[in-house]
């Protein structure tokens, strides 16, 4: 692991790497992975120079009633002569052993090259992304700006927001357990934006004098014609229309969305727009199915799912055995397992004397948004 006075050397190798005159410091746009006090980074030093580096960040990640113990890896990046040496491989091979030896459930990575895909690292999870015009809204006849309540106001959040808005971070479904100094941090940090060279946007919806809703959009340059503002996250009961209200903002009329599978509201307001379907972004490393199994089985409980009786076993060389009540057991690779846990839908066969109602597909947040690692 990195000690304290290792991480300037990783700021100077990462923005090396990643970053362009015209963008800011990877120490500003991911504060918490480039912290001693936060991070749980590695790196490869020769003759004392840091010549590889991986930024490693735990969180809990909360599904319902499921809290899992998880990893986010990024800023991934070697000097340019230490590329090909295996020298990547090897640490990436330490982290994981860390990872698991943390009991963590998932590393999720911001990458899917073949580094991460030839060691055990799937993509994961379905996400869609609906493109709004004015035109898709006037033919699915979808409530605009002119529709509103007398009492709702669209505007952009402040500091003096932190308390609401926190609270309605609160209610998603899936989202990475956040308090109220680490979404001040993030907000400032705005961490894909900077990737992007996008300008971040913090909108809230407020009905009676409350918020309600709140929308993190990426605002292009002038300069980036080929791109779209994005809406990357959203939470609040009013979500719905405050998507809607943006697009009565000249510069947000044309707008692409980005939902999680399991928000049916937003997919049924949004099913007339163009669309989209992609995994979730980046990979992720599962160090034990049979520990991610168990850890999940809190979530499947709270919502009644025949999938909290199953049992796993690591079989090693990639392969999995899933094992239900009086049923044959299942043995899977752990990609399909993966693809069984995170994608709805998945076209994964399971021994016929299996539930036939099973909902085992498990909700995930985004991986671009406020959080990004």
């Amino acid at each position: 692991m990195l000690q304290p006075l290792d991480y300037e050397q990783a700021v100077q190798l990462s923005d090396k790497v990643f970053r362009n005159s015209r963008q800011i410091s990877m120490e500003h746009g991911f504060p918490y992975l480039f912290s001693p006090v936060y991070a749980h980074s590695y790196g490869v030093f020769r003759d004392d120079k840091l010549i590889a580096h991986m930024g490693l960040l735990p969180a809990k990640l909360r599904i319902g009633a499921a809290r899992l113990p998880v990893f986010s890896l990024g800023s991934v990046c070697t000097e340019p002569e230490a590329r090909g040496s295996g020298v990547a491989t090897e640490l990436l091979h330490r982290v994981m052993r860390h990872v698991d030896d943390m009991g963590a459930a998932l590393l999720f990575i911001s990458g899917g090259r073949s580094l991460y895909r030839r060691n055990r690292c799937y993509s994961f999870g379905r996400l869609t992304a609906y493109t709004l015009t004015a035109e898709t809204s006037r033919d699915a006849a979808m409530p605009m700006a002119e529709d509103a309540a007398n009492d709702e106001c669209l505007r952009e959040l402040s500091s003096f927001d932190c308390f609401a808005f926190h609270d309605l971070t609160l209610q998603h479904k899936a989202a990475f357990d956040m308090s109220v100094w680490d979404l001040g941090g993030l907000k400032d940090a705005a961490a894909y934006a900077s990737c992007l060279e996008m300008k971040p946007k913090l909108y809230g919806l407020e009905r009676g004098g409350k918020l309600t809703a709140y929308a993190y959009v990426l605002k292009p340059k002038p300069s980036q014609t080929d791109r779209l503002p994005i809406v990357l996250e959203y939470g609040g009961a009013d979500a719905v229309q405050l998507v809607r209200l943006l697009q009565s903002v000249p510069a947000y009329e044309r707008l692409e969305v980005i939902v999680p599978w399991q928000d049916d509201a937003m997919h049924r307001e949004l099913s007339a727009c163009p669309a989209r379907f992609r995994h979730n972004d980046g990979t992720v490393y599962v160090p034990s199915m049979a520990r991610l199994i168990r850890l999940l089985r809190d979530w499947w409980q709270s919502i009644g799912s025949p999938a909290a009786c199953i049992e796993a076993d690591d079989l090693g060389d990639g392969q999995v055995r899933l094992r239900y009540p009086d049923a044959e057991a299942a043995v899977l690779s752990e990609e399909e397992t993966i693809r069984l846990l995170f994608e709805p839908e998945a076209d994964i066969p399971l021994p016929e004397s299996w539930p036939g109602d099973l909902r085992i597909t498990v909700p995930l947040p985004p991986l671009t948004g406020l959080y990004y690692i």
